[in-house]
Order: structure tokens, then sequence, then C-alpha cells
């Protein structure tokens, strides 16, 4: 098999897009990244996997994920025919654990220093670090990678023995985590995010919540990806309902309130319905809803810190609110004009002491 094809596949095999025939245009997808929104390959170094995670297209006993290798040379000069003709401006580097993960790391790493060395390319690279690499391997992978990424797959360590065993958040994955969160703060430009699955077991979003709050304040994570859990074929969870994507949507929701926002654990538990987000409502509103003593808020002479909590008011939008109420008192809506999601943020505020949102949200 000639090295384009296998990059199609183990690149369409990334997203566990298995149906249909693999087509590399396809395969280059938007991703958001310390440099902007960027074209992104994103690919594996191999399928092969000794794992045997209950959920994975990957897993060791499933026959029917192809299994392939492309060699880090191969790889690279793969990429980089990409690169020079427009079609990508970034690697986001992967791979199933083949032998020791010492060894597949090694691959991964070898993949990107060609890129750098040889080929003299300057732009992103992701590297997803694999679970049991020691902290030197992860000192080369920062190395030549911008990002890097370790998953935790799940919120409990309990969860993770469930479904990935063999791996361990306590004894392996936090400890690599803060150290990679010690070696970026003296890096410049280098950043690390992590992933979980939502569904995979019966965990609620409380217990996701108070992890992802936990993340946030302990280590520099520059985002909490969440992935709903959708049934793979030839797996043990095969025959398990997809879980609804808007819980994903949510909580990356929740993790944006909380890295960006100054948002807390505790904020949320009011709002939870059995132990979840409710889904018809984006988490800053329903936290609103649930705090009715704190509204409608004056814009006059509200706080930053109180107005970014106004579901409607974003960061640049309580600047704005600040810089015109210096230069006048607002009194009606005609002094916000120009200001985005207007009609919202009028139902949590008043302007001059007077209320212009919907009536029927000062009764909530």
């Amino acid at each position: 098999m000639d090295t384009e094809r296998k990059l199609r596949i183990l690149s369409k095999l990334s997203a566990f897009e298995l149906d249909g025939e693999p087509n590399l245009e396809g395969c280059v997808y938007m991703a958001s990244t310390p440099r902007g929104k960027v074209p992104i390959l994103k690919v594996m170094q191999t399928t092969y996997c000794d794992k045997n995670c209950v959920y994975c297209a990957f897993r060791r006993d499933r026959d029917l994920t192809p299994r392939l290798y492309i060699p880090p040379e191969d790889l690279a000069q793969a990429f980089i025919k990409l690169y020079k003709a427009g079609k990508v401006k970034g690697l986001f580097l992967s791979s199933g654990i083949f032998g020791h993960p010492e060894l597949t790391m090694e691959k991964m790493i070898d993949t990107a220093k060609i890129l750098r060395e040889k080929y003299e390319y300057k732009g992103y690279i992701h590297l997803k670090i694999m679970p049991g690499v020691s902290s030197q391997t992860v000192e080369e992978a920062l190395k030549v990678a911008d990002r890097v990424s370790l998953n935790l797959e799940t919120s409990k360590e309990e969860r993770l023995k469930r479904i990935a065993k063999g791996k361990s958040i306590l004894n392996d994955m936090l400890p690599k985590i803060e150290h990679i969160d010690k070696l970026i703060r003296g890096m410049k430009g280098k950043s690390q995010i992590t992933q979980m699955m939502v569904g995979v077991e019966e965990e609620k979003d409380e217990e996701i919540i108070k992890a992802v709050y936990y993340l946030n304040r302990r280590f520099r994570i520059s985002r909490v990806y969440f992935s709903p859990f959708f049934p793979v074929k030839g797996t043990p969870l095969e025959n398990r309902q997809p879980e609804n994507p808007s819980r994903a949507y949510r909580l990356y929701q929740v993790d944006f309130l909380i890295r960006e926002y100054g948002f807390a654990y505790e904020d949320f538990k009011k709002v939870l319905v059995d132990h979840n987000l409710p889904l018809e409502l984006d988490p800053k509103e329903a936290w609103a809803r649930a705090n009715p003593h704190l509204f409608p808020v004056e814009l006059n002479t509200a706080e930053y810190d109180l107005l970014i909590r106004v579901p409607g008011i974003g960061k640049e939008t309580a600047k704005e609110i600040i810089r015109r109420r210096k230069e006048k008192r607002l009194s009606s809506p005609q002094d916000l004009r120009g200001i985005r999601n207007l009609r919202k943020l009028l139902n949590y505020t008043t302007l001059n002491g007077k209320y212009y949102g919907q009536p029927s949200f000062l009764k909530m």
C-alpha cells in the first residue's frame, strides 16, 4: 500500500470515520490553535494497539479495524507535500499504543523532528501524549510540539479502570499533566489540552464539572474537550445508546465559563437537575435564573465581574458598556445601540432603574 493511501486511511480512522472510501480532503479540518483557526491534518501514526479500551475503535480485540503503520519519514514527507500545496497549515498526530508506549511516542516525536529539522517546518504541531511514557519523553515532545494533549477519558479513577484497563488518572495522567504544566510555564507558545468522554458510563455532569473545575484551577489547561459517546461496532459497548451531543456542548460552555469568566463548581450546583445540566438552557442563563436575588443588574453601576455573569454580556460587551457609561448615564436601550445580544441582556438588567426586558423574566 502506498504512503498516500495509508495517510488517507490513517487520517480518516483518526476520527473513527470508518464508512466509505477515505478522501484526504475530508481529513482536513479547521482547528482552534494558539495561532488562531488553521486547517489541520489529523492523522494516526498507527492503528495497531495493545490496549483494550471497551469503547475504542482501535482496541486490541476489534477485528474490524484496519491495522496500518506509517513510518516517521513517510508521514513527514506526505504532510509536507500537503503543506506546500496549501492544503494544510498544521498537524495533529495521534496513535494507537503498539508495544511499549515509549516506542510509539518515539515514532511520533521522530515524525515531528523530521518536519522541524529536515523540512524546516515552523508551523503548528499537536502531539498526543501516550499514557505511560516517561517525563523525559514528555519533555522531548514539548521541544517539537506547539501543543500536547493527554486524554483523561473520564472523571474518576474507578471509572477509567473499568473502561480502560491499564490506564490510571491518579498514578500516571495527572502527574504528567502537572509536569507538562510546570514545563510550559517557562516555554513561550506552548499549551496543553485534555479530553473526557461523556456518557461512556453512568457518570453525571456534576462529577465532570467538579473535575473540570479542579483541572482549570490547578493547571494551565487551554481547553477541556468533551467527546459524546457513540457505539462502535465490534466493541463491548456496541449496543449502548449514543450520548446526546447537546450534553457535551453544555459541558463545553461550562468549561468556558470556569476558565474565562470565573465561575466555580459551586455556582452550577443550583442549576443541576438530577445532577445533570439542563439541555434547554445555556449554563450561564440557567445560573442567572437560579439566582433571582442577583437580578436585574443595574448597568450603570455593576462592576465588571458582575457584568460578565449577565446572560448576553461577554467580556468585550462588558468593557463597551463601562466605556459608554463613563461618557453618559445609560437611560434607555437607545444608549446600547450596536451592542450584541441586546434583547437577551435586557431581560436581566435595568437602565437607570428602569426595566426594559420581558415582564415574565421578573417573575422567574
